[in-house]
């Protein structure tokens, strides 16, 4: 079915990018010049464009995820009894992601485009006692944060983790440049400068999915096709992320992850331009685990209960701001709500997500 899904979504992106486009003024004075970082989802995607030699670009990405509601496994809502006959006492109720991270760009020529990304995380997570059989916990002290298996039934209690993620360095590579046709080819290094290891006030180790960090080198390469035809707009993408360690030093890798994107787009106006994407997320479980205390009493808590496919519709809009008279900066936003999602284990679906760019070219 996932498969179905985004087959038929990426095929009808190809197809509204394949319209006439509308017709042009012509007269050279009246001409509107096609900016083809309009037609680009730059808020939502990374390495979706490059730049022309000498060119340099100082962006800011501001992220935010909402997880909640009734907790998944595969397809199917589960209820509180039958998460905790699988094993749990608690489940996570809410969660909230943020992240924000700065683009730095460069292309020392028009063939090669240089990146470096790194980004800061926080996590908020609300957890409820779903064990009728539980007696509450005493709420005082601060060592309640690394206690949420004592929460008695219906009792909620939130928590919380942040830092430095790990950064993102890649080089894109420029294989076909037109007016209606560009291709690039990217390799990315994800450097392990995150903690993978942070925890709470008890000494346990936070819930895997909330380490800012994965402790691991990985390797992302990518290609991405993007096109026009006047002020109509098309582009794809796919992306691999490797692990290329098995284990961090705290004995657990995350799974790795494909990416694949197709978009259409269209220019309003010179300064105006819409973005609809479709995003297919396949994601693996992770691999081994925490080598030193961490709770069980959560799916937050289990290494199998991470992962699995998500199919995301996202609309976006970029705008050049009018404020110098050339090189204006752009303003990215798009918003993406998931349309399917078939999730390893027991876990907590994801509401929806936003993603703000600004970045200015020199």
């Amino acid at each position: 079915m996932k498969t179905v899904l985004a087959g038929g979504a990426f095929a009808l992106l190809l197809i509204l990018a394949a319209q006439p486009a509308l017709a042009e003024t012509t007269d050279d004075a009246n001409e509107i010049r096609v900016e083809t970082a309009l037609l680009h989802p730059s808020a939502g995607l990374m390495n979706d464009h490059m730049h022309d030699g000498d060119e340099v670009m100082v962006g800011l990405r501001l992220e935010r995820r909402r997880y909640s509601g009734q907790n998944v496994s595969g397809t199917d809502k589960i209820d509180d009894a039958d998460v905790l006959a699988a094993g749990y006492s608690v489940r996570a109720q809410s969660m909230e992601m943020d992240m924000v991270m700065l683009d730095l760009m460069y292309a020392p020529n028009d063939d090669v485009t240089l990146m470096v990304m790194p980004h800061y995380m926080w996590h908020r997570m609300t957890m409820v006692g779903i064990n009728p059989m539980a007696g509450g916990m005493d709420m005082s002290g601060d060592s309640m944060a690394g206690h949420s298996s004592m929460l008695g039934y219906g009792e909620t209690h939130s928590h919380g983790a942040e830092g430095f993620g790990d950064t993102l360095v890649s080089a894109s590579y420029r294989l076909a440049k037109g007016r209606a046709l560009w291709a690039h080819a990217t390799l990315g290094v994800w450097v392990p400068t995150g903690s993978d290891d942070l925890t709470n006030p008890d000494g346990t180790f936070v819930h895997y999915g909330m380490q800012p960090g994965s402790g691991t080198w990985d390797i992302e390469p990518a290609v991405t096709v993007s096109g026009s035809v006047g002020p109509v707009g098309w582009g794809g993408q796919a992306s691999y992320k490797w692990r290329s360690e098995k284990r961090n030093d705290v004995g657990f890798s995350f799974g790795d992850k494909l990416q694949t994107s197709a978009w259409a787009s269209y220019r309003l106006t010179g300064r105006l331009g819409t973005t609809a994407r479709v995003e297919y997320v396949h994601e693996g479980a992770i691999q081994g685990e925490y080598n030193g205390p961490h709770k069980t009493a959560s799916p937050s808590d289990g290494r199998g209960n991470y992962g699995g496919d998500t199919v995301s519709l996202g609309l976006g809009t970029n705008w050049f701001l009018p404020i110098s008279a050339a090189n204006h900066p752009q303003l990215s936003v798009e918003f993406a709500l998931p349309i399917h999602q078939d999730l390893n284990g027991i876990q907590m679906p994801q509401d929806w997500r936003v993603s703000i760019g600004l970045s200015q070219t020199f």
